[in-house]
């Protein structure tokens, strides 16, 4: 007779992987033995290991974005499981599928003063879309129990992949013995049941045809519209759709960094430059009579103030999986549907395809800012916002581009202009945390074999995460980190606490003086320092060249960056000004 952990287990991991599970990132432990074992074992699904729980739940999380696709996460009982709950927040705030599995003490040991045990049912509470305490294994178990052990692996997968994609909990006792038994490792394969059918869910939600005609009327009667691509959105809605989108109605389509819109390859004619932009002269902006927002709330603050203070007579979320999106309350009408919607508009709309006089004013501006943002962040001073210029100058075709909270990716948006070469280009935005960003930039890395990666991050967000350097010689890895060093948290000088010193210092900013370059030769990465842009552009274009991962340091001063950011709004604010002006004389100023 079959250990029954043992044969628990396998019908377990052999049901996910007929559910489509091909990958699972595991931390060692004890109790989870079983379930290790059981996917070391099968032939459809690897096996990557992380020493480190906190780090390897962010590695998952960076697979399972880049795949879009669910990822199993497995940990042994106790504290383990807890460390797993920032990177369950953000995935569960970017609809990011994960498959949780944690291993757990059985129920006669819950509440017992038993060692490593903890209360693990409904751990993660709302932050997971279905949590499931299973069943103890059974020595003898009938037919049914492995049925419905089948079911739960085909429903797990369901849910996590599903509608609206997210984060699905299994807490999975296992009683002693934990290892197979010895006529188990001489039999070989077990005899397991099958199911013969996964649930399917639909992923292409439609509106009723009076929502969808009332929608296309009100596209065709507003000319002065706006279309607004957060974070995550082509993730639902294909760029040539969004392309198609821009074109029939003649509106300008501002694409977030991270929408996967604006390094989408080509020379499409998306507005970039929003945030520079509406930080300058929010006041010059046309006034839209509507808005369409998809995907996430953008990451500009900018644009965010701007919408909340123009208060569009008509602003419009479009999600297939129901998510809303809108902080500042503006919503007009929000609709659950998906790509064929915008399909049905770019058919029905029968406008020419001409730019509105917004839109000519949005992209005539864009280009202005544009040359201004090349002249001030190529040619002139050094600061951390060339340092993100010059990295998607090199980056060759389909790298990937990992940006860290909390400057980084707000330098992202700000100066990343499109090269017309194809990137991915990914950040935790959910919950917009600095823990866990290098692990998930590696596990982005993991899933998307031979494409460069690179990733961008703060001195304190690679303090908080240096434990997920060691995946690059676990796993043999190649990554760039860039490391913006501005000493402490650089961005807090954008708050009014900046004013309160000596408390700004001691408490906001925290200066550490922490020497970098050991971490590196630690975890056996290269390093090299850039203290200006000729030496980031050797060391850059080294690091794209070689096939060992490296760590670049850029030493920076976070008020120098500030005035320099400041200068070039303040020059974007005097550009819009001759704008008008020229407008207002008819060109001849």
């Amino acid at each position: 007779m079959a250990n029954p952990a043992t044969l628990w287990a396998r019908t377990l991991v052999a049901a996910l992987a007929q559910a489509g599970l091909r990958a699972v990132v595991a931390a060692p432990g004890s109790r989870s033995t079983p379930l290790v074992l059981a996917f070391a074992r099968h032939p459809k699904i690897a096996v990557h290991s992380l020493l480190d729980e906190r780090s390897a739940a962010w590695f998952a999380l960076g697979m399972a974005l880049a795949q879009d696709e669910p990822v199993a996460l497995l940990c042994t009982s106790g504290t383990a499981a807890a460390n797993f709950f920032p990177a369950i927040v953000e995935a569960s705030l970017t609809r990011v599928p994960l498959l949780v599995l944690t291993a757990d003490r059985p129920p006669e040991l819950r509440e017992s003063g038993a060692n490593q045990t903890i209360d693990q049912v409904r751990l993660y509470g709302n932050h997971v879309l279905w949590s499931v305490d299973c069943a103890a294994p059974e020595r003898q178990p009938s037919e049914l129990a492995l049925r419905n052990l089948c079911t739960l692996a085909a429903r797990a997968m369901m849910v996590a992949n599903g509608l609206r994609k997210g984060v699905v909990h299994l807490n999975l006792p296992f009683r002693k013995p934990l290892e197979p038994d010895a006529e188990d490792r001489v039999a070989g394969d077990l005899t397991l049941p099958v199911i013969t059918s996964v649930p399917a869910v639909s992923t292409a939600p439609t509106l009723d045809e009076g929502s969808l005609g009332g929608l296309v009327n009100l596209v065709e009667q507003v000319s002065n519209g706006l279309i607004v691509c957060g974070p995550g959105c082509t993730r639902e809605f294909p760029p040539n759709i969004l392309k198609d989108l821009a074109r029939v109605t003649g509106w300008p389509l501002i694409a977030d960094p991270l929408s996967g819109l604006r390094y989408a390859g080509g020379n499409a004619a998306v507005v970039a430059s929003a945030d520079t932009i509406l930080a300058a002269s929010p006041a010059a902006a046309p006034r839209p009579d509507l808005v369409l927002c998809l995907g996430a709330l953008p990451t500009s603050a900018a644009l965010n103030s701007w919408l909340a203070d123009v208060r569009p007579p008509h602003l419009i979320q479009l999600s297939p999986a129901g998510v809303w999106a809108d902080d500042s309350h503006i919503t007009t009408g929000f609709l659950q549907g998906g790509a064929g919607v915008l399909q049905a508009i770019c058919a029905s709309v029968s406008r020419p395809a001409a730019p509105s006089a917004a839109a000519t004013w949005w992209l005539r501006a864009e280009a202005e800012t544009r040359r201004l943002l090349k002249a001030g962040t190529l040619a002139g001073d050094w600061f951390d916002g060339a340092v993100i210029a010059e990295i998607l100058e090199h980056l060759p075709d389909d790298a990937i581009l990992f940006s860290g909270n909390s400057l980084p990716v707000r330098l992202q948006d700000q100066f990343g202009m499109p090269t017309g070469r194809r990137l991915q280009v990914h950040a935790n935005r959910g919950a917009s945390g600095i823990d866990g960003n290098i692990s998930t930039a590696l596990g982005l890395g993991m899933a998307r074999p031979g494409q460069r990666l690179v990733a961008v991050v703060g001195d304190i967000t690679f303090y908080h995460d240096m434990n997920g350097l060691l995946a690059l010689r676990r796993l043999g890895l190649n990554a760039t980190i860039v490391l913006l060093n501005n000493r402490g948290g650089g961005i807090f000088h954008r708050l009014p606490a900046s004013e309160h010193e000596p408390h700004f210092t001691e408490l906001f900013l925290t200066p550490h003086d922490l020497d970098f370059r050991h971490a590196a030769r630690l975890y056996g990465a290269d390093y090299r320092l850039a203290r200006d842009r000729a030496a980031f552009r050797t060391a850059f274009q080294a690091q794209m060249a070689s096939d060992q991962p490296g760590i670049i340091e850029v030493p920076g001063d976070a008020r120098g960056d500030l005035r320099q950011r400041d200068a070039i709004i303040s020059a974007t604010a005097e550009m819009l000004d001759g704008m008008a002006l020229a407008q207002e004389t008819g060109g001849n100023c």
